[in-house]
């Protein structure tokens, strides 16, 4: 791995972010817009940490937030597009 990976692969995510959440930030001044950010990497951080630790507690909280299992379809693309970008 090159040095410079961890920062690259860090502004990828960024970027990644914003662009998940561009219709969201896009009505918010830059304050709110970082608070935002800031707590969607927070909650990201917290559903990646239980999905690694946890895979099935990480299902069931799936199912109980997202009941409909055409969301959680559409939850999963979503989910592989973002790894695509982060991971380009």
């Amino acid at each position: 791995m090159e040095d410079d990976a961890p920062s690259t692969q860090w502004e990828r995510y960024g970027r990644a972010m914003i662009s998940a959440m561009a219709e969201v930030l896009d009505s918010r001044d830059l304050e709110e817009a970082a608070v935002l950010l800031e707590t969607a990497d927070w909650w990201l951080s917290l559903g990646l940490t239980i999905g690694l630790n946890r895979p099935e507690d990480a299902a069931e909280l799936l199912t109980a937030i997202e009941a409909h299992e055409g969301d959680r379809v559409e939850l999963a693309e979503d989910g592989a597009t973002f790894c695509r970008e982060v991971m380009a």
